[in-house]
């Protein structure tokens, strides 16, 4: 296994890969929807997410297939990482594979999520610290260190940069994972699906 930098070449590995590790939120948000029209409007996001200014790690086997990806937003560069052509090309081609339902939903968890944040501690603001987006294990290499290698390759590239995330209250694995890389609470927030417990990790020279 390696860890290598991802780019917008990977996004459909990654849409694969979100869709096996995160099954119980492909139904909630798309249930009903064909794979291969599931798997291009997820390829379309990471797509903007790459646009947007975005970075992604990827663990792949000796064989080549990904085991497990992080995307993430440092605030360094992000400007000049950007692509606005891409970005209004890309948010064009996504609106005619999302459905009216599926639209709601996403956006009645955005509301959700917006409304019910609530900050227990204080942290630095939003554009000055990295955020971790997104961050998946193939379930055939979960409990392997996959993910311990990741997170550890991505707080390197994020030395000196407060960085927050957000981890599923019913996610023990991931929690453990987080606060034994020096995370901790820092609120909490809600949608559709359950309960987030919101992290921040001070910055960190390695």
């Amino acid at each position: 296994m390696h860890i290598e930098k991802g780019s917008p070449q990977d996004t459909r590995d990654i849409a694969r890969l979100y869709c096996a590790a995160f099954p119980a939120s492909v139904e909630l948000f798309f249930r009903g929807k064909p794979r291969e029209k599931l798997l291009d409007l997820l390829e379309l996001t990471f797509d903007l997410i790459f646009a947007w200014g975005g970075e992604a790690l990827l663990a792949r086997s000796t064989e080549g297939a990904v085991l497990g990806y992080c995307m993430y937003f440092s605030p360094r560069g992000l400007l000049s990482r950007r692509k606005w052509d891409k970005m209004v090309a890309t948010a064009g081609s996504m609106m005619g594979k999302v459905g009216l339902l599926e639209a709601g939903r996403l956006l009645r968890n955005q509301v959700m999520m917006t409304l019910s944040t609530r900050h227990t501690k204080k942290v630095p603001a939003p554009r000055s610290q990295a955020r971790i987006l997104s961050i998946a294990i193939d379930p055939s290499s979960q409990g392997k260190g996959v993910g311990t290698l990741l997170l550890q390759r991505v707080l390197e590239k994020l030395e000196h940069q407060g960085v927050v995330l957000n981890v599923r209250k019913d996610n023990p694995a991931g929690r453990n994972l987080y606060a034994r890389a020096g995370f901790q609470e820092c609120g909490f927030t809600r949608d559709l699906s359950g309960e987030w417990i919101m992290l921040f990790k001070e910055p960190t020279s390695y």
